[in-house]
């Protein structure tokens, strides 16, 4: 944490507005909310600009669920003003419909039990490369330093107020008040991280892709190490096991493709 204050890249989501794209989870074209996500260098809580290429954050009005896109995909000269996110839509490059397009399809062919071995593994694959990215992301990127100073100074106070207060009375009902209010912070920190965080959920909305699908061990296998060759952590930090449990979970709970999804890890 304190090396975090002094100097962090920090992930700054500006929304932009709306869009179309595939969602792996409803398994449907659906309309995102679209915003430009990139990292930003801060020093002593200073912005000192973008660090790397930003890239696209589409959530899915529906289900909720996160993928990344590259921005090339829906060229912006000038970012509109985030007031007007809720109406303007940017142009869509022919590669986009065509993905849509071919999603779809694959879809229906699989909802109608006539789905080749390619197909099925693009479709595999595709669920994969949604969500990859977010496999990257640590839990806490999205907190800027101001706000990681303010609790660390926070939990500071209030412990050494707890204290104090014990060394003048030498009763133990402040340092308790103080470690409860402690603990209060960190679980509200937790709260917040399980709502922005999107690293939180990943597996889950990996899961739900890949659901109806039904992958084996190996399969699963096959899309990590397609993953690595292109040089993408996910495919190191995927775990299999887990991802199939998930699945598992799921099918116990009953789930199937149903529009609300259950975020739960």
């Amino acid at each position: 944490m304190p090396c975090s204050l002094i100097s962090a890249t920090v992930l700054r989501i500006r929304p932009i507005g709306v869009t179309s794209d595939y969602c792996p989870v409803c398994r449907k074209e659906c309309r995102f909310r679209l915003a430009q996500a990139e990292h930003k260098r801060y020093f002593m809580c200073m912005d000192r600009g973008r660090h790397g290429h930003p890239h696209h954050e589409l959530t899915c009005m529906i289900c909720d669920c996160r993928v990344e896109r590259p921005t090339e995909e829906r060229p912006i000269s000038i970012l509109p003003d985030p007031k007007s996110a809720a109406i303007f839509e940017p142009e869509m490059l022919a590669i986009v419909h065509k993905r849509i397009e071919s999603c779809t399809s694959m879809e229906n062919a699989r909802s109608e039990d006539r789905l080749n071995n390619g197909q099925r593994e693009e479709m595999i694959r595709h669920a994969f490369y949604c969500f990859s990215r977010l496999y990257d992301e640590e839990t806490f990127e999205r907190l800027v330093p101001f706000a990681r100073l303010m609790i660390m100074t926070a939990v500071l106070t209030i412990a050494a107020c707890g204290y104090y207060a014990w060394t003048q009375t030498e009763s133990l009902q402040a340092p308790i008040l103080a470690a409860t209010a402690i603990i209060l912070i960190f679980v509200t920190l937790t709260y917040w991280a399980a709502r922005h965080s999107p690293r939180k959920r990943v597996r889950t909305w990996l899961a739900m892709a890949l659901l109806p699908l039904d992958p084996t061990s190996e399969e699963i296998r096959q899309a990590r190490i397609e993953l690595q060759s292109s040089r993408l952590k996910a495919g190191f930090q995927i775990r299999s096991d887990k991802v199939l449990a998930k699945i598992k979970k799921l099918k116990a709970k009953g789930y199937s493709n149903k529009p609300k999804s259950p975020y739960a890890n």
